[in-house]
């Protein structure tokens, strides 16, 4: 059986402000910290007015799934800032 190929991303997000992108980084921050999954790993960090995401991934399916959760729960969090 073939070995699976290793799929990453890096994801750089932009907000209005600072205080934005940390309040969407600390929203995410739980996701991140869970135990690490044997295929999904994520890094984060808030720069500035912008979020940075490092996805490294066993298979591109998982790298598609961790890619499409965060950026879902990044746009939630954003959107709740709005409120």
């Amino acid at each position: 059986m073939a070995e699976a190929l290793e799929a990453s991303s890096s994801i750089e997000l932009a907000f209005r402000n600072s205080e934005t992108a940390k309040i969407v980084h600390d929203s995410l921050k739980p996701e991140e910290l869970l135990p690490k999954s044997t295929r999904v790993e994520v890094d984060m960090q808030a720069r500035k007015n912008n979020l940075s995401l490092n996805i490294n991934a066993k298979d591109t399916a998982a790298l598609r799934a961790a890619i499409n959760s965060f950026l879902r729960w990044a746009a939630v969090a954003r959107d709740m800032t709005k409120v």
